[in-house]
């Protein structure tokens, strides 16, 4: 599920979101249930959603072929303008599949890429050339069903913008296409540079955050928001510093951190976390924190947020406590 949150949206483009002419989207449920689809696109909730569905026939412990469920395929979003009194479909791009059946008969793997464009105009220069029509959005999923009765999913190819949210076949929210690119999707991507013209983009995803995180991210850009800083970061750049004491908590918007103590490599973290509270609890910081790739967080200080929820966090967050092997 592809959706547009109000900090992805930067420049003169922000000015008819903030206006109300057109709408930024609020997060999506962590769970989907059956037949909230429709209701989410009613009510606009997302751009597009890219749904694979299949099932393999096994005869002799040998994949055979594949079924595709009748829900499989692309789902176009609604735009809503002027506060919803106004609405208009998204241009649907046609879906890009292919089934292929290893010639061991040991697993079959079905690709499917789905998206489209805004209905609206998008005046702008591409590489210093002026355009109009709004540049694509897309996701590229695999699904690999295997004889034995296992299956495992992939996001292998998405678009640099909006945000992109993975659920399961159970609908819960699993994973999050961890990186975006506002300018360089808007100002830099050729039309050459999509899927339909032979060109995907890969995709950095990460395991979802917790639902406390998910809670206090929404603390942090709501009842927060005049209190929170943003800030961006170039790869390499550090957040935080082992050892530095610090009062700020932050919300991992955009990009991938790496998290490092005593110069050893612990995890890697995506969107939608929240870093830093043990330097409020424990007086220092206990890793550093550094940029994977270019990021952007929002800052508050951490009196801000209840302090048995910092508690919460820090136990669920000893990642210095344990070490992997091998980095």
């Amino acid at each position: 599920m592809s959706w547009i949150p109000s900090e992805l949206v930067t420049g003169v483009l922000r000015v008819p979101f903030d206006l109300g002419l057109t709408h930024y989207d609020d997060p999506p449920p962590d769970r989907i249930a059956p037949g909230d689809l429709a209701t989410l696109r009613r009510a606009g909730r997302f751009r597009f959603v890219n749904r694979v569905e299949a099932s393999a026939r096994v005869e002799d412990g040998r994949v055979v072929g594949v079924d595709l469920g009748e829900d499989c395929g692309g789902t176009i979003g609604l735009t809503n303008l002027l506060g919803g009194a106004v609405r208009f479909p998204a241009v649907a791009m046609p879906d890009l599949r292919t089934v292929e059946v290893a010639d061991d008969g040991a697993r079959a793997v079905v690709r499917q890429t789905a998206g489209g464009r805004a209905p609206l105009p998008a005046p702008r220069l591409v590489n210093g050339r002026p355009r109009l029509v709004a540049p694509l959005v897309w996701t590229t999923l695999e699904l690999e069903l295997r004889a034995d009765g296992t299956s495992a999913a992939s996001v292998t190819g998405a678009s640099a913008f909006p945000r992109h949210w993975v659920y399961d076949d159970e609908g819960a929210l699993v994973e999050k296409v961890a990186t975006t690119g506002f300018d360089a999707w808007l100002h830099t991507m050729e039309a050459t540079a999509t899927p339909w013209r032979g060109q995907d983009a890969s995709a950095v995803v990460t395991p979802v955050e917790t639902e406390l995180e998910r809670r206090l991210s929404r603390q942090v850009m709501g009842e927060l928001k005049a209190q929170r800083r943003v800030r961006s970061l170039e790869a390499g750049e550090e957040l935080f510093r082992q050892g530095d004491a610090g009062s700020d908590v932050a919300l991992l918007l955009d990009g991938v951190v790496e998290v490092v103590r005593d110069g050893r490599f612990l995890v890697e973290i995506g969107p939608g976390a929240v870093l830093g509270e043990r330097a409020l609890l424990e007086g220092a910081r206990t890793a550093t924190v550094r940029a994977v790739t270019p990021l952007t967080v929002a800052l508050v200080d951490g009196s801000t947020l209840a302090r048995e929820d910092l508690e919460v966090l820090v136990t669920g967050h000893r990642r210095e406590d344990e070490a992997p092997e091998g980095r």
